[in-house]
């Protein structure tokens, strides 16, 4: 099986930092048009999508992972594939883009359906591609480098997002969140970035290979026989468990429970954003030389505090939710690094890498598609309930998220499935 050809220096340096004007121009997108972003859910809830089906969006997303098992089978048929990845880049944001402007003139009943299928379509065409743009990046990054070019690359487009965020926050603020025709112009510009994220990575050179690597079953067999990449998977299956059912529901729940003006979301997310990128230079490099086991154990406890802090929350009282979002930029800060920088030293240096980052990301979003699902019938359960704790009113929303807390301790324990090894080792 033919291997990748070295890149020289310059190529190396130059497509790092073509990478990094994707991602930073790919967060601003996903910042704007994600599908549980303030822009999005806003616009959602305008034009009638019920707040709790949420969910629904987030399980869409998700379950357009499946599309990787027909990539894999289809990529042996694609001969250029940096061509292949381009032209399915720019198919995502274009098709959001139709989706925005024809969704509010359909009737009422099928602009959730309209708006699902769009997503559903969108991510597909990301999860077609994932597998070989990871392999693309991590073949081009030095291996001596992985944890601080990480963290360069969080911070670049961490830069992008606060930019992003903090002009998103005006926009809703200025045009109002009920506003379907000014919040659809926001993700009609939104999607310009996507496609602008498209062509810059246009200019990165990929490593040039003899014959393009072949799927087969016996790749499936090869992931599943590693070890070290099975007990990953399995480790971030259950350190993430509870963010597969409460990711959907933060704007929400800033809108709907905490009733937070716009402006102040968007200055809560920059909090967030501005922790996150100066703290991420020194995790890179303490990823780096302990490896990203001790990183983790940190981060466990501040998203167990993080959890129960949506409990304090009330409608014209936010700030514990603000608090809790500056010390969570800790613990995301330190996922960012150390998960990627994990993955990479649990897949062998040949061989089909791209299977192994299909199965990384069916596995991810498969349980987040579940997760998805599975929230909207939990939260109809806590909406029946309604607790009194000393002053405290908790209702659906306040429960669901505790519970996410207490789901998040005994989790913490997966953190020895993670590698421990300093730089330079694989195991």
């Amino acid at each position: 099986m033919s291997t990748p050809a070295r890149l020289t220096k310059r190529e190396t340096r130059d497509s790092l930092g073509w990478f990094n004007w994707n991602v930073s121009l790919r967060g601003a997108f996903e910042t704007i048009c994600g599908g549980t972003t303030l822009v999005f859910t806003a616009f959602a809830l305008a034009i009638g999508v019920p707040r709790d089906a949420m969910g629904y969006f987030s399980a869409v997303i998700s379950c357009a992972c499946i599309v990787q098992l027909l990539g894999m089978s289809l990529t042996n048929r694609v001969r250029r594939r940096k061509r292949f990845i381009l032209a399915v880049a720019l198919v995502e944001p274009l098709l959001l883009l139709a989706a925005v402007l024809v969704t509010p003139l359909l009737p009422a009943p099928w602009r959730p359906v309209s708006l699902g299928a769009a997503l559903f379509v969108a991510a597909a065409c990301l999860h077609l591609t994932r597998p070989f743009a990871d392999d693309w990046l991590a073949t081009t990054i030095p291996s001596g480098l992985r944890g601080r070019y990480i963290g360069r690359r969080i911070r670049v487009s961490s830069l992008a997002i606060i930019g992003s965020t903090l002009a998103v926050g005006a926009g809703v603020e200025v045009l109002g969140k009920d506003n379907t025709a000014g919040l659809a112009g926001l993700l009609v510009a939104g999607a310009v970035f996507g496609v602008l994220a498209a062509l810059f990575l246009a200019r990165a050179t990929r490593p040039v290979v003899q014959e393009p690597t072949q799927f087969a079953v016996a790749d499936l067999s090869t992931v599943l026989r590693t070890r070290a990449f099975v007990r990953l998977t399995v480790g971030t299956m259950l350190v993430m468990l509870p963010f597969y059912f409460a990711g959907a529901y933060y704007q929400v729940f800033n809108l709907e429970v905490a009733q937070m003006r716009p402006w102040l979301i968007a200055a809560m997310g920059v909090g967030y954003l501005v922790v996150k990128l100066l703290l991420t230079p020194a995790l890179g490099r303490i990823c780096d030389r302990t490896g990203p086991r001790l990183l983790l154990w940190l981060m466990c406890p501040i998203y167990v505090a993080f959890f129960l802090c949506f409990t304090l929350v009330g409608p014209g009282q936010a700030w514990p939710l603000v608090v809790a979002w500056a010390f969570v930029a800790v613990a995301d800060g330190i996922y960012g690094v150390a998960a990627p920088a994990s993955l990479y030293r649990t897949i062998p240096t040949q061989g089909s890498r791209p299977a192994f980052f299909a199965v990384y990301n069916l596995v991810s979003l498969g349980c987040f598609a579940v997760g998805g699902v599975l929230a909207v019938p939990l939260l109809g359960l806590l909406h029946q309930l309604d607790w009194s704790w000393g002053p405290m009113q908790l209702g659906g929303y306040h429960l669901f998220y505790a519970l996410c807390g207490l789901i998040m301790i005994p989790c913490t324990a997966a953190v020895l499935l993670f590698p421990s090894g300093r730089r330079g080792s694989d195991g």
